[in-house]
């Protein structure tokens, strides 16, 4: 007699490792909690005979050209899941230890954008859906959005592709990682002051500026890379044969503020240029010293208020921003933090 098959007993997992090559699978080994649907490949290019004459009325044939596959991973958010989501759609992670002696099991990562080629990094997911266990090589990076709002924990969304290709699993799920979610009392909202420092020495950091924290109500930070999947000429396969980005990343950046003077219309107006940046602390690491703590900065070295519309939430007046991410020659136009304990992602 059939039954119904049920989710909740499924799961999802990513290799740490990029692929090799793409489509050449890595180990997964790190399970990620996850919202909605299960991910599914599904054809790309199907095509019928209807437009050709065949001596019938309808279509005799249909055939699939080729398949892809596009998912979304949306949770409660985490410095690892963070870090790994950022670093497939920003394309770069550097990795170091901001002190190896007394927390030797914690680690620093800078994830930035790949601006050195256009190739997209690729790691290999397993998701067993509560029917059947797959895996599922050639995933890249799409989007990551980020978003914080008071009372509320933070919450991650990604949107990743693949490059069509199925197979059956059976490896064990993988440990996921301790580590707790991130809420609203970890963040603070910081515009103005400078950075010093770089990432290659381990030492950026955005230092003064004015902290919003008490009257910032919401944030969102969305960043896309316009990714390309590309089925080659040659290749029969019927799967993504490689994957780049596009020419550009987009990337959207909102706060909403409870409105304590004109101080946001002021520098809409005049075009004022900010270090911006959004620190996210969480709680202690364990095992060591104790004075480092679970946390993901996101920095931007430049920009410009888009706009700074008042609004209203019953009587309290509120500013509602948008704000444009521009590129600054010396460090870009966003660099995420993050400090944990995973030793690196995309190795």
């Amino acid at each position: 007699m059939s039954e119904t098959k049920r989710i909740s007993g499924g799961w999802r997992a990513f290799s740490l490792a990029k692929e090799s090559a793409y489509g050449t699978p890595a180990t997964a080994n790190s399970s990620m909690n996850f919202e909605g649907p299960p991910s599914d490949v599904a054809p790309n290019e199907a095509l019928t005979d209807e437009t050709e004459v065949t001596g019938y009325v309808e279509a005799t044939k249909r055939e699939i050209l080729n398949w892809n596959l596009e998912g979304r991973h949306k949770q409660r958010a985490l410095p690892h899941n963070i870090a790994f989501f950022a670093a497939l759609v920003l394309g770069k992670a550097t990795t170091d230890q901001p002190d190896a002696v007394n927390d030797p099991a914690v680690y620093r990562h800078w994830i930035e954008r790949d601006i050195a080629g256009v190739a997209l990094p690729s790691v290999t997911m397993v998701e067993f859906d509560g029917v059947a266990q797959k895996r599922y090589a050639g995933i890249f990076g799409k989007s990551l959005k980020l978003q914080g709002r008071r009372g509320k924990f933070l919450e991650m969304e990604a949107v990743f592709g693949g490059m069509g290709k199925e197979e059956t699993s059976a490896i064990a799920r993988p440990a996921s990682a301790t580590e707790s979610y991130l809420r609203y009392g970890d963040v603070e909202f910081v515009r103005g002051g400078a950075l010093s420092g770089t990432v290659s020495a381990g030492t950026l950091a955005a230092t003064g500026g004015t902290s919003f924290k008490a009257v910032l109500r919401s944030f969102e930070y969305s960043v896309g890379n316009g990714a390309e999947p590309i089925y080659q000429m040659g290749d029969n396969s019927g799967f993504v044969s490689r994957v780049e980005r596009g020419n550009r990343w987009s990337q959207g950046l909102g706060a909403e503020f409870e409105m304590t003077d004109d101080a946001h219309k002021t520098a809409l107006r005049d075009g004022a240029e900010y270090v911006l940046s959004i620190p996210i602390v969480g709680s202690a690491i364990s095992g060591g010293s104790g004075n480092l703590k679970y946390a993901v900065e996101l920095i931007f070295p430049k920009a410009v208020y888009k706009e700074a519309r008042k609004d209203r939430d019953g009587d309290v007046a509120i500013v509602k921003a948008e704000f444009q991410v521009l590129e600054d020659p010396a460090y870009g136009s966003a660099i995420v933090k993050i400090v944990n304990k995973q030793t690196g992602y995309l190795v």
